[in-house]
């Protein structure tokens, strides 16, 4: 399974909200800085990410990006399944109905196929559920952010 830098980045980009001071809205443009992306492709990034319900637009002059719930409720799932990554990670090619006569047994492999790959794909996403944004931060980090963004730049 190849997993796109559009998942590791979505993680730092939540990492990045939950860890701002008060839980101030931090603008893309800081954050594509601070990531050294451009802003147009961290914006799509964010985009995805508020589609997903992890994070809020806030379009005022002081606004940004904060994050819709805490970082104990985040987890590395939601963040997965928003960016798009689980999508579209099996999607039989029908060759072997072309490739071999016996299509009964054809279809009962492909069925086994599924099945095991979304077994698989199960367990994956009970990993990724298990691990909550909070948990890769300092303990009680968090709670009311301690970093500055703009400060870091």
């Amino acid at each position: 399974m190849k997993i796109s830098s559009t998942f590791e980045q979505g993680i730092y980009v939540v990492m990045i909200l939950a860890l701002e001071e008060d839980h101030r809205p931090v603008k893309s443009k800081t954050m594509s800085q601070l990531l050294e992306v451009s802003d147009s492709y961290l914006k799509k990034v964010l985009m995805k990410l508020s589609h997903g319900g992890l994070v809020i637009s806030n379009a005022s002059k002081r606004g940004g990006y904060v994050l819709a719930r805490s970082a104990d409720q985040i987890s590395l799932k939601d963040i997965f399944i928003a960016v798009g990554e689980g999508e579209g990670l099996f999607k039989p090619s029908y060759y072997a109905e072309r490739l071999f006569p016996h299509k009964d047994h054809v279809k009962e492999s492909e069925e086994k196929i599924e099945l095991t790959l979304k077994e698989g794909l199960d367990s994956f996403y009970q990993k990724l559920d298990a691990l909550k944004i909070a948990d890769l931060l300092e303990d009680g980090a968090w709670e009311k952010g301690i970093v500055n963004w703009e400060d870091q730049l």
